[in-house]
């Protein structure tokens, strides 16, 4: 059997060289993480401001306020390590590439370099639509209807604010890796495009459901982030139908 055509099942491994793998992959991932967050704690006020924009755009005169003595270290500390995820994103998905390779042909290890490349453009791009698109909106809409519906004058903690920014960015950025991941499926021949088109109504729903429990409660976030999941999903399946193994259509039809 020649090395393009070899099996994966040939490189099978007992269950604890498969954790030892795990862990290894697991600890070069947070040493990275880590060393980009200790890089951006070390300027973590030029960050803070860049968080601060979309609440300043909206409402320039809310200020935010420390409601304990250990907030403003601890969001210190949250911003350091969001922006130090998205910074070593790169070496982090090339780690989870590096961890599954061993169950691959030698043909579909050539994928890494589209792997990291494209993990890593929808991540950030998922981070830029949430900041840029999604926060502002959610912030006006919420704390303007707070105000107008209920009376009430918003007074928000750092630590509140910067958990609720957090939070919206990494549920957009995760969740933008979809057609990623489905074609990188696809490609594999582990789903097939068929399969993918039967489940789509499905799909529709879950991703509402999804978007309900990432983000904040509020119908705005909810929304554009179900929207674009559902668009990546039919994008998904277009790629599907290129990729997918022409073997493997074969052993299909026959």
């Amino acid at each position: 059997m020649t090395q393009e055509t070899k099996s994966p099942e040939e490189y099978e491994a007992p269950i604890t060289e498969h954790l030892a793998e795990l862990r290894v992959r697991l600890f070069r991932s947070l040493i990275a993480v880590f060393i980009g967050m200790i890089i951006v704690f070390t300027q973590v006020e030029i960050f803070f401001d860049i968080f601060k924009e979309p609440l300043n755009k909206a409402f320039p005169d809310l200020k935010l306020v420390a409601l304990t003595p250990t907030e403003s270290f601890f969001t210190a500390l949250k911003i350091s390590l969001l922006v130090g995820f998205v910074i070593s994103s790169p070496f982090v998905f090339y780690q989870i590439w590096k961890f599954i390779e061993p169950a691959l042909y030698e043909n579909e290890k050539k994928l890494v370099v589209p792997f990291v490349f494209f993990t890593t453009i929808f991540f950030v791009s998922g981070v830029l639509f949430a900041f840029y698109g999604v926060l502002p909106l959610a912030i006006k809409f919420l704390l303007t209807f707070g105000y107008t519906q209920l009376d009430v004058e918003a007074m928000i903690s750092v630590s509140s604010y910067i958990s609720f920014v957090t939070r919206l960015i990494f549920a957009f950025g995760i969740t933008f890796e979809l057609p990623v991941i489905l074609s990188l499926l696809a490609r594999l021949g582990l789903v097939t495009p068929e399969t993918l088109s039967k489940f789509r109504p499905y799909f529709a729903v879950a991703a509402f459901v999804l978007a309900a429990v990432l983000t904040p409660p509020d119908v705005i976030s909810q929304v554009f982030l179900a929207s674009p999941l559902i668009v990546f999903y039919e994008l998904s399946i277009f790629m599907a139908k290129i990729l997918y193994p022409r073997s493997e259509r074969a052993k299909e039809q026959t």
